[in-house]
């Protein structure tokens, strides 16, 4: 506390009154200053506690639902991947929906807790929780501790993020291995240690095994960190961090070689010599306004005025994210922008499809560059009226505001499941009269035929079709993804047009995904189908 001394020249009653007014007021001073450093410790103290309470509102978003119905991606992993025995998944790759360390995973979780959708996904929720520490701990790095904090909330209650969290493929493992490696990196360019690399180089390998996508983040993060070193204004010798980045990307780079090898021909044989049938509908522009849907969506779950008005802002705050994390801290901004040209550029090259889902790597460091930039614009406006002091309150209840929001939209993901073949198929087993007939068209065979059981045809022309419906029953049509059918079974999109004027409709959270049933009635004899033939087999019908 400080002394307070009297001074000598004053003597008398009102001598004695200053001098107890300037004790008092030491007094005051030094009690405000305990109090200060006591809510200093204590709001350092409600740090961790507050990020415990996010993580455990993380598990409860991601639990809320995960056994619900398995969508077809989902069903294809399961047959040919998490049933498969353990040496045929590190031997073989059949696909891009093989995901060989999430295999493994979920191959282990099925074996040990029995098969259900919710033994299959658990990895992915697992890692999706894990996520949101890391991304906390990431945000240290580059912004303030409440930045960082509010961030990890925005991710817990992420729409997109919990979605992922319950798929049961790699997608949850790569945006956990992009945010590890990120913070690795940073950690490495600002230190020099070689453990940051070393650690950089496994997350990355990992990440990699997971979902070769991830390959693509780690390129642009080489180039990120060559034009980042190369810079000038740096320190003069750079030769030692030249040397741990080599470190890095080329010890990533054998042992994502080392784990694929057993499969690496295939993988190539893949990647190079099968392009994809989807090639004209998965399209960047289709890609852009699917990414523009979901963003609203998990904004507002359909409210298309909160959720177009809340991107909008979001476009704004997003771009002063960015200007005020380059000046905050380049490296940053480099390492998570030059992935995502690298993606681009990669996806179109090697298949020539484009999925949102492709950048779902980059979710973690974009919550902190929304959060960064909500209190830059926040502030700056503040200041700008006059009233500083209400810059930070205010950025503050705007990012609360946003995780209320995708809070809400979750209850959309809850509702349906990612597609609802079960709900279809329950419906027709119900309505189906005695000698109808049940036939599927486009994917919903596979999901039908592995998981349930259903030994329903998939028809492919419309030749089959007809055929089927001369048998003189009602036939029962199931089909899903209709931009998909228009392009691969036209003739069968045209009927489906035309003469399913009532159909049903089980609403599923893929985009168009939804699972639809239609009843055609009876064809005459006499009716013949375009391209049809005399010599056309009928169908084989099974009994119902």
């Amino acid at each position: 506390m400080p002394t307070v001394r009297r001074d000598a020249s004053v003597r008398g009653p009102v001598g004695d009154l200053r001098v107890a007014a300037d004790r008092v007021a030491a007094d005051r001073v030094a009690a405000d200053r305990v109090a200060a450093d006591r809510v200093a410790v204590e709001h350092v103290a409600a740090w961790p506690l507050a990020l415990v309470a996010i993580v455990v509102l993380a598990v409860a978003t991601r639990a809320i639902g995960l056994n619900s119905g398995l969508w077809i991606d989902e069903v294809y992993s399961l047959v040919r991947s998490f049933r498969a025995p353990a040496s045929t998944i590190l031997t073989e790759f059949w696909g891009d929906n093989h995901h060989p360390l999430y295999a493994l995973l979920a191959h282990a979780s099925r074996a040990l807790l029995g098969e259900a959708p919710w033994t299959v996904r658990l990895p992915a929720m697992l890692l999706g929780v894990a996520a949101v520490p890391a991304l906390y701990q990431l945000g240290r790095l580059v912004v303030r501790q409440r930045e960082a904090l509010l961030a990890a909330l925005l991710l817990a209650v992420s729409y997109h993020h919990v979605w992922f969290s319950q798929n049961a493929r790699g997608y949850s493992a790569i945006a956990f291995a992009a945010i590890v490696t990120l913070w690795a990196l940073l950690r490495g360019l600002e230190t020099g240690e070689r453990r940051y690399f070393v650690w950089y180089a496994v997350a990355a390998a990992l990440g990699a095994y997971t979902h070769l996508t991830m390959i693509l983040v780690v390129v642009g993060h080489a180039l990120a960190a060559a034009v980042f070193l190369l810079a000038p204004g740096r320190a003069l010798d750079r030769r030692p961090l030249w040397r741990m980045c080599v470190l890095a990307f080329g010890l990533s780079a054998v042992l994502t070689l080392a784990l694929y090898g057993p499969m690496l021909r295939e993988v190539l044989d893949f990647f190079l010599n099968r392009p994809s049938q989807l090639r004209g509908v998965s399209t960047p522009r289709w890609a852009f306004v699917e990414t523009i849907r979901v963003l609203v969506l998990g904004l507002g779950a359909g409210l298309a005025i909160v959720g177009g008005t809340v991107l909008a802002a979001g476009a704004i705050v997003g771009a002063s994210g960015i200007a005020s994390m380059w000046r905050r801290h380049r490296a940053f901004v480099l390492l998570l922008a030059m992935p995502c040209l690298v993606t681009v550029a990669g996806a179109a090259m090697v298949r020539g499809t484009m999925y949102p889902r492709f950048f779902f790597f980059a979710i973690g460091p974009a919550m902190l560059l929304v959060v960064r930039g909500a209190y830059a614009a926040c502030e700056w406006g503040a200041a700008r009226i006059g009233r500083a002091r209400l810059g930070s309150p205010l950025a503050t209840s705007g990012v609360l505001v946003v995780a209320l929001l995708s809070t809400a939209s979750l209850g959309y993901n809850y509702r349906y499941p990612k597609q609802d073949f079960e709900g279809a198929m329950r419906l027709v087993l119900a309505e189906a009269r005695p000698g109808d007939v049940v036939v599927s068209t486009g994917l919903p065979a596979d999901p039908y035929r592995t998981l349930y059981g259903r030994t329903w045809p998939n028809l492919t022309t419309r030749a089959e079709l007809d055929s089927v419906r001369r048998t003189g029953a009602r036939t029962w049509v199931l089909w899903t993804f209709p931009r998909y059918l228009e392009r691969n079974v036209p003739e069968i999109d045209r009927v489906l047009r035309d003469e399913c004027t009532e159909r049903r409709t089980f609403r599923g959270t893929v985009s168009g995904g939804d699972v639809l049933v239609c009843v055609l009635p009876t064809l005459s004899a006499e009716t013949r189908s375009p391209g049809d033939s005399s010599a056309l087999p009928t169908v084989p019908v099974p009994p119902q």
